[in-house]
């Protein structure tokens, strides 16, 4: 049994043979940062997800594709910003307190499957600047790079903010996979600094408006997969490019036409052990010559992860390290304003995932955050100091 409800008597198997695929997750975490920060704090986040996916041609008969709908409800109250203070946020579910609907698409392949389009209110996030090594870890920056997180409208088109967006995908051999990607630049329509909705998902609770009255985001991607003495990588370099306006990092009022970053990504088996074991690591890299418009100018990620420790299948050991430095126009607006300026951010994590049973996921993790947000000041005017952050995360499969 993979799920913990079960086949529901039937009905599910009665489902899937139709080509309908309902899914049901639950993920709750608990953090603690007894040292750091602006104060010691104790914290809880959690998110409900229900996704529908429907083979349109199995269900029909007709040559058609994959529809999905998807919803998330969200608990917990964020803590990166505060008491945090860092550039990243401690966990990739953290967000605002809603529940709201998340993706809404339409897809097909054609070509003999050598072409795909996908149409529909998306997460980009699923197919642009990811490492699958890294999403073993649980800090946002893993998963989500820091300078889309800071430097886009929105924390960019990531969970649990989708976009209206088309994304194409051309598949030329095994080895080759190119993608693109235009969507709107600010699915919630809210201005780019937002003092009473920092992360401005409160401007639209519901995951329901379909913004299209200020910029285009584009993304491309390259992939080439290929094997290193019989071990598989893949490689990915790609970038965004943003038609919108940004603010200036020392004269907010003065707004910049157009953004953009590049990013490269590295995704390879180091060695295959004889238990079924298997050590993975990634590097990622993003930068941007944009410094008067951007928070963040260039990032660097990078880990390892070794499945099936200990002779668990289903388990992953992880140990990961990042840094993310802000830009020179961020650190002189900051000494403008007699603070200091800042400058890198480094964070680091220790990570177990221990599959209890098909439908039970429980994650210890430990976290080190150094400098956070570059060396700031906290709201007391004093220097938010280096934290260990402490978290558990559980996922149940219904």
């Amino acid at each position: 049994m993979s799920h913990f409800s079960g086949n529901w008597g039937g009905a599910r198997d009665w489902l899937l043979k139709r080509g309908i695929d309902i899914r049901l997750s639950d993920a709750n975490e608990f953090w603690a940062d007894p040292v750091g920060g602006a104060q010691a704090s104790n914290n809880y986040v959690g998110s409900t997800a229900v996704e529908m996916l429907a083979d349109l041609h199995t269900l029909t008969g007709l040559p058609l594709g994959t529809f999905d709908i998807s919803a998330m409800e969200i608990r917990g109250r964020p803590f990166s910003n505060d008491p945090l203070y860092v550039f990243n946020q401690t966990s990739n579910i953290e967000a605002d307190d809603n529940t709201r609907l998340y993706e809404l698409w339409y897809s097909q392949k054609f070509a003999h499957g050598h072409f795909a389009f996908k149409i529909g209110k998306l997460d980009l996030g699923h197919d642009f600047m990811i490492s699958d090594v890294a999403l073993s870890f649980l800090n946002a920056s893993f998963s989500w790079p820091m300078m889309p997180d800071n430097d886009l409208y929105d924390q960019g088109p990531v969970s649990p903010v989708a976009t209206p967006a088309v994304r194409l995908r051309y598949t030329l051999s095994q080895c080759w996979n190119f993608l693109f990607a235009v969507g709107d630049d600010n699915p919630i329509g809210a201005p780019f600094i937002n003092t009473q909705d920092p992360w401005s998902q409160n401007s639209d609770p519901s995951g329901t408006r379909f913004n299209f009255s200020t910029g285009a985001l584009f993304f491309a991607e390259s992939q080439y997969r290929r094997r290193i003495a019989g071990k598989e990588g893949i490689y990915k370099i790609g970038g965004y490019f943003d038609t919108g306006r940004f603010p200036d990092q020392v004269d907010s009022s003065h707004l910049h036409k157009t953004n953009w970053s590049v990013y490269a990504i590295a995704d390879q088996t180091l060695q295959k052990f004889r238990n079924s074991s298997e050590l993975d690591a990634f590097i990622r890299g993003n930068w941007t010559a944009d410094t008067d418009r951007n928070q963040i100018v260039y990032a660097v990620d990078g880990g390892i992860a070794l499945k099936n420790p200990l002779n668990r299948d289903g388990d992953t050991v992880g140990l990961g390290a990042g840094v993310g430095a802000a830009s020179h126009s961020l650190a002189r607006a900051d000494r403008l304003d007699g603070l200091p300026g800042q400058k890198r951010e480094y964070h680091l994590e220790l990570t177990y995932q221990a599959q209890v049973n098909p439908w039970l996921m429980l994650q210890p993790d430990i976290q080190g955050i150094l400098s956070p947000s570059g060396g700031v000041l906290d709201n007391a005017g004093r220097r938010v100091r280096n934290e260990a952050i402490f978290g558990i995360h559980g996922e149940i499969t219904f």
